[in-house]
């Protein structure tokens, strides 16, 4: 599905872009009010183009710039800045002001330009070319990344099952399921999207950096590290997050060999009969 996402909470200007677009684009064109409901949006179907407001703050930019880039299936997506377009009746209150000057004073607001729709419509379908040919080139690299020979990890990761000693991993906010575990990183199942500090890279201030807890035996464990990849997953009662995060470098979590968690679980079964 190829989409266009535009957050603008002013609803005239909404209608003047909306207007433009439908008239020039045959893509579908979703508008909506605010961050939330596009991030939303994003978790749904990801879009071809974002349409943000000029004047969002740029820390909120930051986080949906770095939300798209842990996603997968969005690296092609562009974003662009939607400028102050300018009213249809704009230059009809023009011509009448030089027309007839003395009706200048009865103004109580001064006649600000805008940009053009119909121009700044000619630059998002000039984006979305670039978008498709993006889109193309990254299929193709896909499928030739399949005919090649898998890539072989390095470090053994273990089932959930395979490290009974984990009770409880919580990240962010909430609790969070853990699918497997490496000395690397983790894969986890949460229902909560990730916050703008654990999909940076480094971080500064401690206290703000991403943190993964896991309960073992009765104490806790802190690690460090960021959210490397991130995919929205439909289920039943929602939206559900599937994140990788990786360990920082200082992280060190020592898991045994895989061999001795194989041998371990072959006894048992002996045992049991």
């Amino acid at each position: 599905m190829s989409w266009l996402l535009i957050v603008q909470p002013d609803s005239a200007q909404a209608d003047l872009l909306r207007e433009a677009l439908h008239t020039h684009v045959s893509e579908d064109v979703v508008v909506v009010d605010s961050i939330d409901n596009a991030l939303s949006s994003i978790d749904e179907c990801v879009p071809d183009i974002v349409l943000l407001p000029a004047l969002i703050p740029a820390d909120v930019e930051d986080y949906v710039i770095s939300y798209l880039g842990a996603i997968p299936s969005a690296r092609h997506v562009q974003i662009l800045g939607i400028p102050v377009l300018e009213r249809r009746d704009h230059f009809v209150q023009q011509r009448a002001r030089s027309l007839m000057p003395w009706r200048q004073r009865q103004r109580q607001e001064p006649l600000t330009p805008g940009c053009d729709p119909g121009t700044f419509t000619r630059d998002v379908i000039r984006y979305l070319s670039g978008v498709r040919t993006l889109k193309h080139e990254m299929e193709d690299g896909a499928r030739a990344a399949l005919s090649e020979t898998p890539e072989r990890r390095t470090e053994p990761r273990f089932s959930r099952h395979n490290v009974p000693w984990i009770s409880v991993t919580r990240f962010g906010r909430g609790r969070a399921a853990l699918v497997n575990v490496s000395s690397r990183g983790v894969l986890l199942r949460t229902q909560m999207r990730p916050e703008h500090h654990s999909l940076k890279r480094s971080d500064r201030n401690v206290r703000e950096r991403s943190r993964l807890t896991f309960e073992l035996s009765g104490h806790e464990v802190d690690t460090m590290g960021r959210v490397v990849r991130c995919v929205p997953l439909k289920t039943g009662a929602g939206i559900q997050y599937e994140i990788a995060f990786c360990f920082d470098d200082a992280v060190g979590l020592h898991l045994p060999p895989a061999d001795a968690l194989v041998r371990a679980s072959s006894r048992a079964a002996s045992n049991r009969l």
